[in-house]
């Protein structure tokens, strides 16, 4: 659902004259990916409901989509772990890319099917998307200088481990890039005006208390702190109390019958976000 999220705070903010759409440099981490590209491609956002639709369709009875929410878990679990080891990071991940490897999921060709849209599209300059690599945990970022299909690079990125197949490009394959960082906000180093969406919270909530899910969210925000440090101007977008409210505070985000209610949150969301964002994108 967080496609949808994200999908609607994009349109939502558009109508309230902040469009995103002129970015200069688009980077997307899993769901972001999907409405990444879209947006860098110029194309329709109000259809992204349509791709969770068809979503419910092609993974009915998939035995790990349907134990999603434990799947979430082990990955946040492993995020985490990575993030409070950075020495042992890559090898955190592989084992992780390990169990994604052996995880029964619906096949690699019916995963595609999902990105048959995207298929032979031309890839933006702007647009670039994250993905890990199985079998070495080591980060990759998808560019148009790399030479992949779209919709191979956007469904790497897509692909959570232990609950969707990871996605052959070039002798390798590679699972979602949210396994590195939710965010992978440090990607956008020498931008200087940042916007960055995440479908997850930043921080614990008050009365809280969880070292791993702490780890995991210090990293992310120390890497928007060295967007700062570098002198860019930064503002996040987290789920508010509606989002929330639908995805479970983040542990049913799997859950596609609810991306049209996650879209609607998003649309009501952007007139919340509108000015402070306005703030800064429209100088």
């Amino acid at each position: 659902m967080g496609i949808g999220w994200e999908a609607g705070l994009l349109v939502g903010l558009a109508r309230h004259g902040v469009d995103l759409s002129g970015a200069d440099a688009v980077v997307g981490t899993s769901a972001g990916s999907v409405v990444g590209f879209t947006l860098a491609a110029g194309r329709d956002l109000t259809q992204a409901n349509e791709l969770m639709g068809m979503a419910n369709q092609v993974l009915a009875g998939d035995p790990a989509a349907a134990g999603a929410v434990e799947g979430f878990e082990q990955l946040l679990a492993a995020v985490a772990e990575a993030a409070a080891d950075p020495v042992r990071a890559e090898a955190v991940r592989a084992r992780l890319g390990q169990l994604a490897l052996d995880a029964p999921t619906v096949s690699e060709e019916t995963w595609l099917t999902l990105f048959g849209d995207f298929a032979g599209a031309h890839w933006p300059e702007a647009f670039s998307c994250t993905a890990v690599e199985v079998t070495g945990g080591r980060f990759k970022v998808w560019t148009a200088a790399d030479g992949v299909e779209v919709a191979r690079a956007v469904a790497s990125s897509c692909a959570v481990p232990c609950i969707f197949p990871p996605v052959e490009i070039g002798g390798a394959r590679y699972m979602d890039g949210g396994v590195r960082d939710m965010l992978n906000a440090d990607v956008a180093a020498g931008h200087q005006v940042v916007v960055a969406f995440s479908c997850t919270l930043l921080e614990l909530p008050p009365g809280f208390a969880d070292p791993g899910l702490e780890s995991l969210f210090g990293q992310t925000r120390a890497a928007l702190d060295g967007l700062r440090e570098g002198g860019a101007k930064v503002e996040t977008v987290v789920p508010g109390p509606e989002m929330l409210g639908i995805s479970g505070f983040g542990l049913n985000l799997m859950d596609f019958n609810q991306a049209a209610a996650a879209y609607e949150a998003g649309l009501r969301q952007a007139g919340a976000e509108a000015a402070r964002l306005g703030g800064i994108w429209n100088g």
